[in-house]
């Protein structure tokens, strides 16, 4: 659940951050075919980087799935805060589910507007007047402008005559420089990236320099710009164009005749393209998720070797087996919930505050708010051992840090689903639950 979000947010973060350098360091440069390649690298990069682990291995940490809460707790005043008893929800997951719910609509919205938009064109296809060019075909139907897509060029049906060649010429390099193929991944990108504003601006900017490299090709044939310019101005005719197909007459047409008379870019503004290589380099360290090991480096550069035991300490200190409220293994009924669900650990009675104590060498894996488990601590330790520490106050510990048999990790607090201060203490070996009164020595 949690890694879902976290992977739209960084996808999207880091899309953002590079399509912003692109608009404002990039896109005036007259290196269309280069600018054009850097857009289409956006969607990969972003999509991937995000998903890239272990890239680093001298970083170590555990990757952590948390599962969803089963915990019983047993009613009584020892698990009661000041009198009030916390309702047992599944707020997070109804929150969840309603985010994946309205994504799941975005995403529906936008493919069906994909499906009717080329639909329509199909449709459009066999029901109108085709002449074969070559190397495309021209079609003559209703439509208000001439626009190409793919190496169809649609014209209306009472101007195919009046277009001056040139108008034909630009479509041509529409189709011979493959742009529908481009708006085609860029539109599937906007459908499950639909809720991140800049894949927007991002499609305008695409179709932007689509026209940039089609007014290039028209131009190289010794063509006079103003002449070409010219007919631009005349075809002014303001209709709203598709996503999926150029227009002759794009809302860029101000933009166009501006590049066109711009000076062109001196190759040494190329290296302005580097400032991206950094940019990716920050997020893939951001985001890569590190591995772990039994062996680190401490800051003092001596070895830091955990010592080969299973968890042995009672967590809560100065607390004692009488402590506990809930046992491993039990069965509990939750509202809402019809269906049993077994107890995965224990449940110990203790005061808000009170320290909780790691009960074996390892490092901490995670250290985080975890919906209904509150805040939770993780820590792995060797043989393939880890504890759980749920429902935390607070932290006296971090992600990545080493932690020695005994030491303070955090302390009882009543967060998360809880209906009172408590620490629920999970035990697992390779995964699998354990009963962790089995691995306490009194």
């Amino acid at each position: 659940m949690n890694n879902l979000i976290v992977y739209f947010f960084q996808s999207t973060l880091l899309f953002i951050a590079l399509f912003l350098i692109y608009k404002l360091v990039l896109s005036q440069l007259t290196f269309h075919r280069l600018n054009r390649f850097i857009l289409l690298s956006l969607i990969p990069i972003s999509v991937f980087i995000p998903l890239m682990d272990n890239v680093f291995p001298p970083i170590h940490s555990t990757i952590i799935e948390v599962p969803q809460l089963f915990e019983t707790i047993t009613l009584n005043p020892d698990n009661i805060s000041n009198g009030i008893e916390k309702p047992m929800t599944d707020t997070p997951y109804t929150y969840f589910s309603f985010l994946m719910a309205l994504y799941c609509i975005g995403v529906l919205i936008c493919l069906l507007k994909f499906f009717f938009t080329t639909r329509k064109l199909i449709i459009l296809k066999r029901t109108s007047k085709v002449y074969q060019k070559e190397g495309f075909k021209l079609i003559a139907t209703n439509v208000p402008e001439i626009f190409s897509y793919f190496n169809w060029i649609f014209t209306p049906e009472e101007k195919l005559e009046k277009y001056d060649d040139l108008i034909i010429e630009h479509e041509k390099a529409h189709i011979q420089l493959k742009h529908s193929l481009d708006l085609i991944i860029a539109e599937f990108f906007i459908t499950f990236f639909w809720f991140n504003p800049a894949v927007y601006l991002y499609r305008k900017s695409l179709k932007s320099i689509h026209e940039f490299q089609a007014d290039h090709q028209v131009l190289k044939n010794k063509v006079k710009t103003s002449h070409y310019m010219q007919l631009l101005l005349q075809s002014i005719a303001v209709e709203k164009p598709n996503n999926l197909y150029s227009y002759f007459n794009h809302p860029i047409l101000l933009k166009r005749i501006n590049m066109m008379t711009k000076t062109k870019s001196n190759n040494i503004a190329k290296l302005k393209y580097l400032l991206l290589l950094p940019v990716c380099a920050l997020f893939l360290i951001a985001f890569t998720k590190p591995t772990v090991d039994h062996t680190f480096m401490d800051t003092t550069t001596e070895v830091f070797e955990i010592e080969n035991f299973p968890p042995s300490l009672f967590p809560v200190q100065n607390g004692s087996i009488n402590d506990i409220s809930s046992k491993y293994g039990s069965n509990s009924r939750r509202p809402k919930i019809s269906k049993k669900k077994i107890h995965r650990g224990i449940d110990i009675r203790a005061e808000e505050g009170t320290p909780v104590i790691a009960t074996a060498d390892g490092i901490i894996s995670k250290a985080s708010m975890e919906g209904d488990w509150g805040n939770l601590i993780v820590i792995s330790h060797s043989g393939g051992y880890e504890t759980w520490y749920a429902h935390l106050k607070s932290f006296n510990s971090k992600e990545t840090q080493h932690i020695k048999k005994g030491e303070i990790i955090g302390y009882v607090g009543n967060t998360g689903l809880s209906t009172g201060p408590h620490l629920h203490y999970e035990v697992k070996l390779n995964g699998n639950w354990l009963n962790p009164i089995d691995y306490i020595k009194n």
